[in-house]
């Protein structure tokens, strides 16, 4: 045993770089497999753990400051114009107001806000209950509907019209592709499809996207 030992600390004096598995080192411990470490302990805390190693495509071990790893947001879209589309109707097809496409490289936190406004062009006094709702629709998902409701009759005030806004927000994981935001808008029940617009270009109008990811 003394004798292996004695031999190996030679190696090491005699040659500054020492391989495991290869007979042609590049660094001072160059080891040609896996890298096993059986205990580890938890250092989140400890203000003086500020390095964390990182490693490149050829498997060189280094380290870079804890400080800049850090999250990044990347806005995809913002919009404040939206298409004017005509909502009203039975309310049983929502139309599309705006579809956007968006691409990532890596998986993300998504930040959706939206606030489309909703016009009203006519008085109405049939006593029934209208229902303005914008849905925020993700790869074919609906994930948040955001309503406005308008009572009329003599009680209520049944020459209300004007701009309404439905506004909301949304945030979600997704991975690394390509992914569709869209706003679909209905309102019923109305008469005609254009009694109730959804969209335009009104002070307040806005869809927008962010992207949020860790910057390494």
């Amino acid at each position: 045993m003394k004798k292996i030992i004695f031999l190996f600390f030679s190696c090491v004096c005699l040659n500054a770089q020492v391989g495991v598995n290869t007979a042609t080192p590049t660094r001072s411990l160059d080891v040609n497999g896996n890298l096993r470490v059986r205990t580890q302990t938890n250092q989140s805390a400890n203000a003086s753990y500020d390095n964390v190693q990182i490693a490149d495509a050829n498997g060189n071990v280094d380290y870079i400051k804890k400080n800049v790893l850090n999250q990044q947001m990347v806005q995809l879209f913002s919009l404040t114009t939206l298409s004017a589309v005509n909502t009203g109707g039975d309310g049983t097809v929502p139309v599309s107001i705006s579809n956007q496409s968006i691409t990532l490289t890596k998986p993300a936190f998504i930040i959706i806000n939206f606030s489309v406004p909703v016009t009203l062009s006519a008085a109405f006094s049939d006593q029934r209950l209208k229902m303005l709702r914008t849905h925020l629709n993700v790869n074919g998902t609906n994930v948040v509907r955001a309503s406005n409701t308008y009572t009329n009759g003599i009680a209520t005030g049944s020459n209300l019209t004007g701009i309404f806004y439905n506004t909301g927000s949304y945030i979600t994981l997704l991975g690394a592709g390509t992914h569709s935001i869209q706003l679909l808008g209905t309102c019923f029940d109305f008469t005609t499809a254009s009694q109730c617009v959804q969209g335009g270009n009104y002070a307040g109008t806005l869809f927008q996207a962010f992207a949020m990811y860790n910057d390494y």
